[in-house]
């Protein structure tokens, strides 16, 4: 009788990694736009999803709704969540302050 294998390591990755950039390509609305923490956006984006930084998506977004998002303030608690994010999977130290 042959054993059912578990699904392969690269399928489930590959599947977790769309799910991460569908949530982080998210709509906002008017308001989240004009009220959003970005450190705080950067911050999670590095920490819980490991992408790139995705300001891009959002700053469009907020764009068409005539507000500017705070580059700077995304991606330094962007730069912050990668270096948790490296300590956590990596533990130890990380980079340099």
């Amino acid at each position: 009788m042959r054993r059912m294998r578990a699904l392969p390591d690269r399928w489930t990755s590959s599947l977790l990694a769309a799910c991460a950039l569908l949530s982080a390509c998210a709509n906002f609305t008017p308001e989240q736009c004009r009220s959003a923490n970005w450190y705080s956006l950067g911050e999670q984006d590095a920490l819980l999803y490991g992408l790139q930084p995705q300001i891009h998506h959002m700053a469009y977004q907020c764009q068409k709704v005539g507000v500017q998002v705070a580059e700077k303030d995304y991606m330094d608690g962007w730069i912050v969540g990668d270096r948790e994010r490296a300590v956590r999977l990596l533990g130890g130290t990380c980079c340099a302050p």
